[in-house]
């Protein structure tokens, strides 16, 4: 009979165990690869193309941007300048360290930093440098380094500095538009890249022969934007003067052709120089604040409650009210501002030129059938004026990125929701952009007609020629003819005898329309308003028989004693002056 050896089967159990050990660690890498060749091949090999195909690439030309320069055609705002990308095949690399140290000793740069991206044989395209100067390229490829390539490529440069920088963006170190009008264009700016074909020289670069292009590049389309450089350049100006002078945070301006919405300024402060973007610290700067930061108008929005007023037939510039200086919704009293004093018998124009909140609440009752009280019929037709015909609460399509489309409650029977809506008949518990403000205002400047906001003029052709971009209605009769025609006549009220007093302007009395507001800064968690902060803007046109322009001013959080008239309108006195010689609009009186 046998003896089973215990010694054996500790032999053949340390053998097992060697051959699991050995067995796992092989699984995990057959698994592993497995993995990366069948379910992530695709996005490899897509990598490894990617970096390989770059090297082959014939860059397209972005396309250019001009301006408006008044009488004078087009100016460049935007142009290319062509400067030269230095890349490496380290494949074809035979000396890492030399061909480093030849590099750095011509270009400057790290030695080591150098020599590590061309000792990554696995690679075929290595990035060493960028926005070389053509004579250092020329004297690159005297050295004829095995494995170094040059490519040309444009980059952006902005002649006229910190003009209109944030209407048109940057364009960033991967070639990709950043803000403005770069980002929202650029698909059309940046073109499609041609390419080569595999054929290389023996140093491992690619020929660029007319039999090795498999494609000719695409340029980008140039665009001639309706900004007039001179109106720019004076609203910025008149802006930053009066942005230090009411010691504010920041502000805009913005100019519109009421007739085809057409953009002529968009003034931002604080700014940057799109040449520069890289040392920008403070990333707000890059915001265009008329289309992207909506925010309260405050008692501005009094000419669009009126407005509604007046079309729908509620109330005449003559019709009157008893005021009675507060007025209680949903538990809570809603005041004139202090210093206004409750009276009987005051007209439609006095709310307008006296800034009474209890007077636009009064003409939201008339909307609503019930003098006494705010209804939900009187609501929904607010809301219709306020969203489906003047535009608030809704993007304008303007060619900028970062758009914001503000908010207008819903109406409803929710608790709350009649002291929402009594507030927003005076610009709190609404939010707005300008550039949303200013199209509404134009459409009351041109007797009911709203035009879609817009920077774009024409697409410049190859052969100079420009093919126009027609200005596009977004909606007609906004309003009716002869209530545009009452509302402007109270709006002059305003400027000759009202809160924008300052803005009056010898020789174009009754000629310039506008409204002033002063509204405090919500919190941003929801909870009320930042005590001691307001944003001031007054928004207005001329001339009321001939309308020219729309012009608004916003300063934000100014630290100087006073409302809109203090920290805006003498900003848009200026600045309409200004316009009226620029426009050779002669005065009307003497």
């Amino acid at each position: 009979m046998a003896i089973f050896s215990t010694e054996g089967i500790t032999r053949r159990q340390r053998l097992r165990v060697a051959a699991v050990l050995v067995f796992i660690p092989m699984a995990l890498i057959v698994a592993r690869l497995g993995y990366l060749q069948i379910f992530r091949h695709e996005y490899y090999s897509l990598k490894a193309v990617g970096e390989h195909t770059r090297s082959y690439e014939i860059p397209a030309t972005r396309g250019e941007l001009y301006v408006q320069d008044g009488d004078n055609g087009t100016v460049p705002i935007v142009l290319n300048q062509t400067l030269n990308i230095l890349w490496a095949n380290p494949h074809f690399v035979t000396d890492p360290g030399g061909t480093a140290a030849k590099i750095a000793a011509l270009i400057g740069g790290d030695v080591n930093s150098y020599k590590d991206k061309l000792s990554q044989s696995d690679s075929r395209y290595a990035l060493l440098a960028q926005k070389l100067p053509n004579d250092l390229a020329d004297k690159l490829r005297a050295l004829k380094l095995k494995g170094i390539g040059l490519s040309q490529q444009d980059y952006r440069t902005y002649p006229e500095g910190t003009l209109a920088a944030q209407v048109l963006g940057f364009v960033n170190a991967d070639g990709q538009g950043q803000y403005g009008v770069e980002q929202y264009l650029n698909d059309s700016l940046e073109g499609t890249p041609g390419q080569l074909a595999a054929k290389t020289d023996t140093n491992g670069i690619p020929i660029a022969t007319a039999d090795n292009i498999i494609s000719q590049p695409k340029d980008g389309k140039s665009y001639v934007l309706t900004i007039d450089r001179n109106i720019e350049a004076m609203a910025e100006a008149e802006l930053a003067t009066q942005i230090k002078a009411s010691h504010a945070k920041s502000g805009s301006v913005l100019v519109m052709d009421p007739t085809s919405g057409a953009i002529r300024a968009m003034a931002n402060f604080p700014t940057y120089d799109p040449n520069d973007y890289n040392k920008v610290t403070d990333y707000n700067v890059f915001s265009n604040q008329t289309t992207s930061s909506q925010y309260e108008p405050g008692s501005i929005m009094k000419a669009f409650t009126m407005a509604a007023g007046l079309d729908v037939g509620k109330v005449t510039p003559t019709s009157t009210y008893d005021d009675p200086g507060c007025v209680m919704v949903d538990g809570r009293n809603v005041c004139n501002a202090a210093g206004d004093k409750a009276g009987n018998g005051k007209t439609m124009t006095v709310v307008l030129r006296d800034s009474l909140n209890t007077g636009v609440m009064y003409v939201l009752r008339l909307l609503g059938g019930d003098v006494k009280n705010i209804t939900l019929p009187g609501k929904q037709m607010l809301y219709d004026y306020f969203v489906n015909k003047f535009g608030f609460g809704q993007k304008t399509g303007i060619e900028q990125s970062g758009e914001a489309a503000g908010k207008v409650n819903k109406p409803s029977t929710a608790p709350g929701n009649d002291i929402n809506y009594a507030n927003m008949t005076f610009g709190q518990g609404v939010s707005v952009t300008m550039v949303q403000m200013a199209a509404a205002m134009g459409a009351i400047a041109n007797g009911g007609r709203l035009y879609q906001p817009h920077l774009v003029a024409a697409e410049l052709k190859a052969d100079g020629s420009q093919q126009k971009v027609m200005p596009k209605v977004v909606r007609d009769h906004v309003i009716s003819a002869s209530a545009a025609k009452d509302l402007a006549q109270m709006l002059t009220v305003v400027v000759m005898h009202g809160s924008g007093w300052k803005a009056n302007i010898k020789g174009y009395e009754n000629q310039i329309a506008g409204k002033t507001g002063t509204a405090q800064i919500a919190k941003p968690d929801g909870t009320g308003y930042i005590d001691g902060a307001n944003i001031g803007s007054f928004l207005g046109y001329a001339t009321v028989v001939n309308p020219k322009f729309v012009l608004m001013v916003r300063i934000n959080e100014p630290q100087i004693d006073g409302y809109a008239e203090t920290t805006t309108v003498p900003a848009f006195r200026d600045i309409c002056d200004w316009l009226f010689k620029y426009y050779n609009m002669p005065p009307t009186t003497k």
